[in-house]
């Protein structure tokens, strides 16, 4: 009996290979996407599960309040975590992280690498981590100065395949550093991965002389900077909720007393960093849990829109079957008979889309990194529970899929069928199947909405003018990122070679301007307490600034609106020169940009008085509005150099100064990128977000229009007939098309009428996440509905043509 099913069933599938094959194809392409949500969001749930202490394993998070406005951040500052033990007899160990980057230089060797995620580490690491060891005692090294540890990664990057224990590094030209241990390297679902790790104590021994006792002093003395992120290991059984209700006494006991009620600390587990994570400063990009349950949805529509097709097209074709069903109830089948067999015919198509779909899925699996900025490390071999329950969707997939299309044909009577009306018209029409495609199209023409408008707002993101000239601006790091650079007194020694630096480059007319700052503009800034005349630093009035060199109004087109600019042969700009912008003149209440001429301030022990004052201009990406910034000529901290170049001979260009930076400044290597690069990345994940509904906005109008192909062969085949006696009439093949294919608009148009208010809500809720937004235009939902009529149409017109060409007499001739 089964072998009949068998056999019967890919008699079938031969004789209506069309249908088949779509049927097929959408099953495979739904299921396909579907197995790709399951294992992202798999994969987004995974993060920080590796670590062996993961279930005691905490990170410091920080808070601070100046102005009555809380941020809480990742990072602590360095002097409290070796005092949590003795205060918290919780606590079984802390460790603390100071990351940065860094240039790397092998000792008899020409190539230079620079390292971004280099780890400088307590030696507790090993024993609050439990990081993997391969080579080596990396508990030792990190008990050892200048001693590293290495990831494999880096050691094949460094040494290739040579052995890397014992060999020696050279770290920003200081050292050397001895490498004494290997680590596996962090997996991609953690929420901070690092290249190497060295002591902590390590952190002032690769910088500039003048600047280490400075950091020094930092490390251990400074209570209010931000300076290292601090893990905390609990002991078994301990509750972190017990500790973060003490911290307020341990804070009274340790912190400043003029910083008491506007500093606190909290653990936060780590498990939960990636999902429940809303500070300031992660690494990596923490999940959007509403974005990931949007995501898993849409994944689980693509099924159901693949699913819908599938019993659209199985009850178009049982029609053409009718007879078959009729002479099997003659000769004796029951019901239940006719539904196991079409079933099984289901499940019989359904495997290989099943099959085709698991191969689909490990290929796209390296696609993933492009939509979503990082690839889940998944193999099927080592997730067998994910294969069940792969292939348990795929049964379910099919179960719903044939159960309504084998029902149907069950039911039909064998009367009914001999005398040739058994057309498949139940009580109410054809209401299910109209209700499916109305909600195929209603998913498609919100993605596509969605797409347009999340196009449209990245657009106006990248395009906003930001108040400055950002045009073939380059930006060179002077030190790699590090931020021992805020700490740094300066070097006249360095500020010699910057000065030579500028000259050199500026000798090339292909170089336009040069410039320094501690941060250019829209690539952020640190933020400070100031004091006035009528503001006291207790007030904790916190303003962001920077400092920039003299030249940096001029390269960067800034408008002077009152005073002037910083002017070199004032003699005393550097020491108590400030320029503010508009929004500092309101932050600290000078009146106006007049006004402020001449006002006292007071920054980090320097005190000065206003110059002048510039336009507001963005000195961060477009996702924060306008802040207050206040600028001064302060060269220790300078760390970017701001190079305009000419549009023409680029590369030549480019090779010029790298050379030029080679000579003056040997121990870094030299890096840049272009300043509006730079900012166009920072909106990154929404480029990959608009991608990614694109991608689906397509696979959606794709699949729905297989259920429109299954639809209109569903109706032909019904009007017939009547096709025939309308031509006999004297209707026109254009009449006819267009009889067959208004019902189908107007499900469409249903479908745009239910899809536009759904978008316009989670659209403007999204939006709402920005200080700069576009506003939504009716004329967007518009457009997505027109193309997906017009995609329709042309779907439509395969059969409605065909059947308005046939002859009359064939169409009314009865057997």
């Amino acid at each position: 009996m089964i072998r009949n099913y068998f056999n019967i069933a890919l008699r079938q599938i031969r004789k209506n290979a069309l249908f088949s094959f779509v049927n097929f194809a959408g099953l495979a392409l739904g299921l396909t996407f579907c197995f790709l949500t399951f294992i992202w969001y798999r994969f987004e749930h995974s993060y920080d599960r590796h670590y062996p202490t993961v279930e005691r394993l905490y990170r410091l998070n920080y808070e601070l309040n100046f102005t009555g406005s809380a941020f809480t951040i990742t990072r602590s500052p360095a002097p409290f975590a070796p005092m949590l033990p003795a205060h918290f007899p919780e606590i079984e160990q802390t460790t603390r992280f100071y990351p940065r980057s860094i240039s790397v230089r092998i000792p008899g060797k020409d190539r230079e690498f620079e390292l971004e995620n280099a780890f400088f580490a307590d030696s507790t690491t090993m024993q609050v981590f439990g990081f993997e060891t391969l080579q080596g005692d990396p508990d030792r090294a990190l008990h050892t100065p200048f001693s590293v540890v290495l990831t494999d990664k880096t050691a094949l990057r460094l040494f290739g395949k040579e052995d890397c224990m014992g060999k020696q590094l050279m770290l920003a030209n200081r050292g050397p550093f001895t490498v004494g241990g290997v680590v596996r390297a962090m997996p991609e679902n953690s929420h901070f991965t690092f290249d190497f790790l060295a002591p902590f104590r390590n952190i002032a021994d690769v910088e500039p002389d003048f600047a280490r006792a400075g950091i020094l002093q930092v490390i251990e003395n400074n209570k209010l900077a931000s300076y290292a992120t601090t893990y905390v290991l609990l002991k078994k059984g301990a509750k972190a909720a017990s500790v973060n209700a003490r911290f307020k006494d341990f804070v009274l006991k340790n912190g400043m007393k003029e910083m008491r009620g506007k500093q606190k600390f909290a653990l936060f587990p780590v498990r939960d960093i990636h999902l429940k994570s809303t500070v300031q400063g992660e690494v990596v990009p923490t999940a959007n849990p509403e974005f990931l349950q949007l995501f898993a949805l849409i994944g689980l529509l693509i099924l159901a829109i693949a699913i819908v097709n599938f019993v659209n097209l199985s009850t178009a074709a049982q029609l053409s079957r009718a007879k078959e069903v009729g002479v099997r109830k003659v000769l004796g089948s029951q019901s239940w008979q006719i539904i196991r067999q079409l079933l099984t015919e289901t499940f019989l198509l359904g495997l290989p889309a099943f099959l085709l779909a698991l191969l689909l899925t490990k290929q796209f699996l390296g696609q993933m990194e492009t939509f979503f900025g990082r690839k889940p490390n998944f193999s099927f071999g080592q997730n067998a529970e994910m294969l069940l329950l792969f292939f348990g969707v795929f049964a379910m997939a099919c179960l719903l899929a044939g159960i309504y299309p084998a029902v149907f044909a069950s039911r039909f009577k064998a009367t009914d069928i001999f005398r040739g009306t058994a057309t498949g018209k139940g009580k109410g029409g054809n209401w299910l199947t109209k209700s499916l495609i109305t909600l195929q199209f209603t998913v498609a023409v919100a993605l596509l909405a969605g797409a347009g408008i999340v196009l449209r707002q990245i657009d106006y993101l990248k395009n906003r003018p930001l108040g400055f000239n950002r045009d073939m601006t380059l930006s060179v790091p002077l030190f790699s990122q590090n931020m021992n650079n805020l700490f740094s007194p300066g070097d006249q020694q360095l500020r010699n070679r910057t000065n030579a630096f500028e000259e050199r480059l500026l000798q090339n007319p292909s170089v336009k301007a040069v410039t320094l700052a501690s941060n250019l503009p829209g690539t952020g800034n640190a933020r400070h307490p100031v004091a006035t005349d009528k503001i006291r630093i207790e007030d904790g009035v916190v303003l962001p600034a920077i400092s920039v060199d003299y030249d940096f109004v001029k390269t960067f087109d800034l408008k002077i609106v009152a005073g002037r600019d910083f002017d070199k042969t004032y003699g005393t700009d550097h020491l108590e020169g400030f320029i503010i912008n508009n929004e500092a003149v309101k932050a600290l209440h000078f009146g106006s940009p007049q006004a402020a001429i001449g006002q006292n301030i007071e920054r980090g022990g320097k005190k000065g008085r206003v110059v002048g004052v510039v336009n507001d201009f963005h000195t961060e990406n477009l996702r924060t509005g306008l802040s207050p910034l206040l600028m001064e000529v302060s060269p220790g901290t300078f760390s970017q150099f701001g190079i305009k170049i000419a549009t023409a001979n680029t590369p030549a260009t480019l090779a010029f100064i790298e050379k030029t930076w080679k000579e003056f400044f040997p121990e870094k290597v030299f890096e840049h990128s272009f300043l509006d690069e730079s900012i166009a990345d920072s909106y990154s994940e929404e480029s990959r977000f608009a991608s990614l509904i694109g991608l689906f906005a397509g696979v959606a109008i794709f699949l729905s229009c297989f259920g429109l192909f299954g639809m209109i062969a569903f109706v032909v085949r019904q009007r017939t007939k009547e096709i025939g006696i309308r031509k006999v009439l004297g209707a026109s093949v254009g009449s006819v098309v267009a009889l067959l294919s208004a019902d189908f608009l107007k499900l469409i148009l249903v479908a745009i009428l239910i899809a536009s208010p759904i978008a316009y809500y989670f659209l403007d809720k999204w939006l709402a996440d920005f200080t700069y937004r576009i506003t939504i235009q009716w004329w967007v939902f518009a457009l997505a509905g027109l193309l997906a009529v017009a995609v329709a149409l042309f779907t439509i017109s395969f059969h409605s043509i065909k059947a308005a060409l046939v002859n009359p007499v064939k169409s009314l001739k009865t057997e």
